[in-house]
């Protein structure tokens, strides 16, 4: 049977010198794994895919099992993504932090939407940091995570003007009245506007978001709060951080 998708590659491996399998992440959230015949041969009709992240348009041949390729046309080349070496990176981290919640059978079209909907922002030169802290907050659920940014834990208050630490062991925000030597024991301190963007983006659909726009420096602030609620909650590591974290100490 024919079929045409929508989808994005998320995963390649060699099968031969000069074929390989793909694995596209398709519109309605499914993973196709399909065979592309001539992938490496210099006049491949698939030479769209060798290098950056690309939305296209997928036409394949399947029945059961792994499919045949047979057509591609790019919807979103996403230029200024894959021209910039820092904002592709984050790009990376965005496709990483969705496919490694992937299952084998699972179909989640929110994750597609949540996928093209961050690089789009990327490619609208939305701060890079803010845009990835928006897709790790979305997925967090998904590696069996929680972040409570909306009440203090001791008076539930929600005036996020008032939030001053975010509580490890209470799992959720201190507010400014409540923050003494006990409540504070094992918090961090995390200004209110991260604290207000991190609840914002939570709660926001991902259709609703247009733009990121924030400073750089509240990017990385939001980005580094994500990440540790990801160490403390779900104990998942992502390589494209790793890399991120050594342009940072670079300087870049």
């Amino acid at each position: 049977m024919i079929y045409q998708q929508k989808g994005v590659m998320i995963r390649q491996a060699s099968y031969s010198e000069s074929s390989r399998i793909i694995t596209v992440l398709t519109e309605d959230g499914s993973q196709v794994p399909l065979m592309s015949r001539g992938f490496n041969k210099p006049k491949s009709p698939f030479i769209v895919l060798r290098q950056g992240i690309k939305e296209a348009l997928f036409t394949y041949n399947r029945f059961k099992g792994i499919g045949t390729l047979n057509e591609v046309d790019v919807i979103q080349p996403f230029k200024k993504v894959n021209g910039d070496f820092t904002v592709y990176t984050y790009g990376s981290y965005i496709m990483e932090l969705i496919t490694r919640a992937l299952e084998e059978d699972m179909k989640q079209d929110s994750f597609y939407r949540l996928l093209i909907r961050s690089l789009g922002l990327l490619e609208a030169e939305s701060e890079p940091a803010g845009v990835t802290a928006f897709t790790a907050i979305k997925m967090l659920p998904y590696y069996g995570g929680q972040i409570n940014v909306d009440e203090c834990a001791v008076c539930k208050a929600r005036d996020r003007s008032l939030f001053t630490h975010y509580s490890f062991s209470h799992h959720s925000v201190i507010c400014s009245r409540c923050a003494d030597e006990e409540t504070v024991r094992r918090a961090v301190p995390v200004s209110n506007r991260v604290l207000y963007l991190a609840g914002y983006m939570k709660h926001v659909p991902i259709d609703n978001v247009e733009s990121v726009n924030i400073s750089k420096e509240n990017g990385r602030l939001l980005l580094s709060f994500i990440e540790m609620i990801y160490d403390e909650y779900t104990g998942v590591y992502f390589k494209s951080r790793r890399l991120i974290k050594s342009m940072e100490d670079a300087g870049q």
